[in-house]
């Protein structure tokens, strides 16, 4: 004669229930923690640290500009966005299946001088066996366009009137690149001082 314990059953039930939610749990996290490292490594300019999320390839598509690197070939954009910088913020974060939705906040010195605040976008994340397979930025949140290209031309054109040894810097997406285009905004920055002193020189 089988003994039918209906209160090991639940308690066996109930303990099922948890490991699953648990383990549920924590792939929601690991999902997470992979967003929150990815922008830490961003803000510690750990390139290592970016690329080693990554599945394979670095995949970067925003609107319908899309980009696909090689661990190594992603190597030059990295250093040329690092010497701006940068300092990202997840201001949201949102887990759907194998996505994160993303709210991130990024500054550093180009985007301040382009549009004088932080530039917000919705961003995708789509994870693939624990790893980063794409980052889409989906939207743009705060970003002023006109401002943007307003500025930019005007530095543009500054810099080839005034120091045309730094033309086309702001094409130059290299380490080379980006410590030109922060030696433009800084001469253009300081233009009314150097203007003022040669006119006093002048007198």
């Amino acid at each position: 004669m089988v003994c039918f314990n209906s209160n090991k059953v639940v308690l066996s039930v109930f303990a099922m229930y948890l490991l699953v939610a648990c383990d549920f749990n924590k792939k929601e996290i690991d999902k997470e923690a992979i967003a929150k490292a990815y922008i830490h490594g961003l803000n510690a300019s750990n390139y290592d640290q970016v690329v080693g999320l990554f599945l394979d390839s670095v995949r970067f598509n925003e609107m319908d500009y899309r980009r696909t690197f090689s661990k190594q070939g992603y190597r030059d954009l990295f250093q040329w966005d690092s010497v701006f910088r940068p300092k990202y913020a997840i201001l949201e974060i949102k887990g759907k299946d194998n996505e994160l939705h993303l709210k991130v906040s990024k500054k550093c010195d180009r985007i301040l001088f382009l549009q004088n605040k932080p530039f917000v976008t919705h961003e995708v994340m789509k994870i693939e066996e624990g790893k980063i397979q794409s980052i889409d930025v989906v939207e743009y949140l705060d970003f002023n366009d006109d401002l943007w290209v307003r500025n930019r031309e005007q530095l543009v054109n500054w810099v080839s009137e005034h120091h045309p040894e730094l033309d086309g810097f702001i094409y130059n997406q290299t380490k080379v690149g980006a410590q030109n285009f922060t030696k433009a905004m800084e001469l253009y920055g300081n233009r009314n001082n150097v203007a003022a002193e040669q006119e006093n020189s002048s007198k």
